[in-house]
């Protein structure tokens, strides 16, 4: 395995994370919540989950990354998360109306039948489904598809058709959920991607016959160490509240790494 510290920008969307899932949990009453799939997308998995830990749900974590269970040890909150190997994400088995929320960071769209899967999240919860997506409503977008381009980079981020806000919405309302919420985040003035790092990862991990799935990066996660001590970058605070005190609707869409949709069983 070869060493890779998650950059700043990295961290900071996993903030930005961290204030999101506490204002959910507080203004949604939330106490279960399931994270489906948790492994990570171009970052460590089975840590996007953290804040709702930190806000005292209980998390369920399907198909996690079980090397990076460490970070919920080191922030005293491994007994709010349980684990679950080998789930089929259309069939899970759960009884319905299980979970308060049933949520993803990025990754479902890697899936065949995003459609199917979201059927399956509104099942096995009782009131709410969160999405949070890559949103190619931004510069770094075409940037990125140029490198894959350029490079010869085989593209494994996903189906791109569902980074687009108005997509997920409509998916939502095709499974009869009511959209509740929707709103861009991680917005720090810089595009998504920067290009080196992006570069590094797949030359390491996604090349030559290689996938992230198989050959994964040790990896270093600095939000760990700012959660623990609870102290963190000045600018992190600062860029944070700005992010989180305007992220409904779609103000900052065209600077957004990331988008959001809420939808409840109404």
């Amino acid at each position: 395995m070869k060493k890779e510290v998650e950059v700043f920008g990295v961290t900071y969307d996993r903030y930005v994370l961290l204030q999101l899932h506490q204002l959910l949990a507080d203004e949604l009453s939330l106490k279960q919540v399931i994270e489906m799939p948790s492994h990570g997308a171009k970052a460590a998995g089975s840590l996007y989950s953290i804040g709702f830990g930190k806000a005292g749900c209980h998390v369920t974590l399907v198909n996690p990354e079980m090397e990076m269970m460490y970070g919920w040890k080191e922030l005293k909150i491994e007994d709010c998360v349980k684990t679950l190997q080998g789930i089929d994400v259309y069939r899970t088995g759960f009884e319905n109306n299980t979970f308060d929320l049933a949520w993803n960071f990025v990754t479902w769209t890697e899936l065949g039948n995003p459609s199917r899967y979201l059927l399956e999240m509104k099942r096995i919860s009782k009131k709410y489904v969160l999405l949070i997506t890559c949103n190619n409503f931004q510069p770094g977008y075409p940037w990125h598809r140029l490198l894959h381009m350029l490079f010869g980079f085989p593209w494994n981020h996903g189906q791109v058709k569902y980074n687009h806000i108005t997509t997920v919405r409509k998916m939502f309302r095709d499974a009869g959920l009511t959209v509740m919420e929707y709103g861009a985040i991680d917005t720090p003035g810089w595009p998504d991607p920067s290009g080196p790092r992006d570069v590094r990862l797949h030359r390491r991990y996604g090349t030559a016959g290689a996938s992230p799935a198989s050959i994964k990066p040790d990896w270093e996660v600095p939000i760990i160490g700012y959660v623990k001590t609870n102290r963190f970058p000045g600018w992190m605070k600062k860029l944070g509240k700005w992010d989180m005190t305007f992220r409904k609707g779609v103000f900052k869409l065209p600077m957004s790494h990331l988008f959001y949709v809420l939808g409840g069983k109404y």
